[in-house]
């Protein structure tokens, strides 16, 4: 279970994030580290991601939210064979970072999600709608619930592990149908 890396957005992500208290639920999850947490910089952030990716042995989850969806969705298209699924939580919308959208219009070639709010002050759900086409993955319509955040409430964000739990059974469906890595006691809510 050591294959699920954690992508906090600014500021990493705080204790009181529904990622942080992931990671104490389940502390043999990895958490990206290292980034320079106060300054969005999508080149920075996704080259770090990405030479982290090329050091690990086997395909990992990327749980990312906000910025860190931004910097999982560029890292994972420069080590594509590196990873297994992506689970992107409330992104950002990339022109609140002068990001073109060029820089990340395109499938994304693994497993994804995308999770979006219908009043997230970083991202319209239009802006979510479109880049739910962009990608080609599945939009998730969270309803009114702000930046699924700590600031919004979320808590252990409950949902969001039923959503990774199948995004990553999914996933390890198609990588390798004999083989199963999830454990249905390792976390408790995915079943």
């Amino acid at each position: 279970m050591n294959n699920i890396l954690l992508v906090p957005g600014l500021h990493n992500s705080g204790p009181d994030h529904w990622q942080s208290r992931w990671h104490t639920f389940f502390p043999h999850w990895q958490r990206m580290e290292g980034l320079p947490w106060d300054k969005p910089d999508l080149t920075i952030w996704s080259a770090k991601l990405a030479s982290k990716l090329k050091r690990r042995r086997g395909r990992v989850h990327l749980v990312a939210h906000s910025f860190g969806a931004l910097t999982a969705i560029a890292a994972t298209r420069l080590q594509p064979e590196k990873v297994a699924s992506l689970l992107l939580v409330a992104p950002a919308d990339p022109a609140r970072f002068g990001i073109a959208d060029e820089r990340l219009t395109g499938s994304i070639p693994v497993a994804a999600h995308l999770v979006a709010s219908r009043n997230d002050p970083w991202m319209s759900f239009e802006r979510a709608e479109y880049w739910s086409q962009q990608w080609q993955v599945p939009l998730f319509d969270a309803g009114d619930v702000g930046h699924i955040n700590a600031q919004s409430g979320h808590g252990d964000w409950h949902q969001g592990l039923h959503l990774f739990g199948a995004l990553y059974r999914r996933a390890e469906l198609v990588i390798s149908p004999q083989t199963r890595h999830w454990h249905p006691q390792a976390a408790y809510s995915l079943g």
